[in-house]
């Protein structure tokens, strides 16, 4: 790809030994090894895993960014067609990995990083990719908010750090032709699982605010554990050690703040719940640079709630009545109680095998957060953390 340049910014196709590439994946490096620094554990300043050593013979790009000539920004993809997915099987024909996405702190905030990821995506396309797919990690909130904004969703954990507890993957499918164009039905994305029929209701939802242990809320957590159960199976032995779901249920109601029942036509269809969270809204703006060293670790100040951070759980609409803006109405109803309640931040925490729900949340305005207690396990492979200033 010749040099594209646009209001002194300029991206350039260069080889992946290119000095300037070089010098900014190592400044990368160092900064990743902050973000995922552990506890009493200083910072490894050795360089990239060897486990992710990158093959230059099937690199087919690395974009480098400049502004005004000087280097500010880097993205690499790598044909991964045919080969090792690390989970048993093969990468399908047509799938590509964007590499070592950087932009250069001094030029950070100027939407540079959605022109890389742009430009990338148009060199992937020129090159046949019909599967773009990419790996970060809950340390790198930025990066996430990024790629979901884009289009990306969850997919399942590839490559050599597909056991890697803090470790996020993502996919996109991609068209032919320019970004602007809508996808033809040949390569539609393909969801996680199979959509589901949905009957239209003729009226738009209600909300009611009801106990916890209301009989018609109850009954919509326990679809929402039968939902979960088929999507999340490793969740299953969890809650059985912990006594099985009643005992699971009970424990999340004790900390219930307000609890809201939407109906359709008269039927319940969806609830949702607010309860005290343990963060308020510094943790909006927290340092990722501080690494796991700077969160507040699992087990230590629990219960210890912020009056100004609240969090949304246990929200479940009824495949009957998805569509119908039952989830929309539900989260407006929570954050609005949050405000009476006084709370300037929400915080939610989600799956990665609910791109819909995801999303919803970044529709509304949720973006990806650091993890926080008392979910901030980083053993648990299977979150995302969302965050929004009220």
């Amino acid at each position: 790809m010749a040099a594209e340049v646009l209001a002194g910014i300029s991206i350039e196709n260069v080889g992946w030994e290119h000095g300037e590439a070089v010098r900014l994946r190592a400044e990368q490096q160092r900064e990743i090894d902050a973000r995922y620094a552990q506890p009493g554990v200083p910072p490894v300043t050795s360089g990239p895993d060897p486990r992710d050593q990158v093959d230059p013979s099937i690199v087919f790009a690395t974009l480098l960014l400049r502004v005004d000539g000087e280097p500010a920004g880097h993205a690499a993809m790598r044909d991964l067609s045919g080969r090792d997915d690390h989970q048993g099987g093969l990468h399908p024909d047509g799938t590509a990995e964007v590499k070592r996405v950087y932009v250069a702190p001094g030029f950070r905030g100027r939407g540079l990083s959605r022109t890389l990821m742009n430009a990338a995506e148009d060199v992937a396309r020129a090159a046949g990719v019909r599967h773009l797919i990419l790996e970060s990690g809950l340390m790198q909130p930025e990066s996430l908010g990024l790629y979901l904004r884009l289009g990306y969703d969850p997919v399942e954990p590839f490559g050599v750090f597909a056991d890697e507890p803090d470790s996020r993957c993502f996919g996109k499918w991609l068209g032919s032709g320019s970004r602007q164009a809508r996808p033809t039905e040949d390569v539609e994305p393909r969801p996680l699982v199979e959509p589901v029929s949905v009957v239209e209701p003729v009226e738009t939802p209600q909300i009611h605010e009801v106990s916890w242990d209301d009989p018609a809320a109850a009954a919509l957590r326990r679809g929402m554990w039968a939902f979960h159960q088929e999507r999340y199976p490793e969740l299953v032995r969890d809650v059985e050690a912990r006594g099985g779901y009643d005992v699971f249920d009970a424990e999340r109601g004790r900390d219930a703040r307000a609890t809201f029942l939407a109906t359709l036509d008269g039927q319940p269809v969806g609830c949702a719940t607010l309860a005290a969270a343990q963060v308020g809204p510094a943790h909006l703006t927290a340092d990722p640079l501080t690494g796991y060293a700077g969160l507040a670790r699992p087990g230590v100040g629990l219960g210890a709630e912020d009056p100004r951070g609240f969090e949304m759980r246990s929200v479940f609409v009824d495949p009957s009545a998805r569509r119908a803006g039952v989830a929309k109405a539900l989260v407006r109803q929570i954050e609005e109680s949050a405000r009476r309640r006084g709370g300037l931040a929400l915080y939610l925490v989600t799956g990665v095998r609910q791109p819909e729900a995801l999303r919803l949340y970044v529709r509304l305005g949720y973006r990806p957060v650091l993890p926080f207690p008392p979910h901030a396990a980083a053993d648990d492979p299977l979150l995302l953390f969302l965050g929004k200033a009220l």
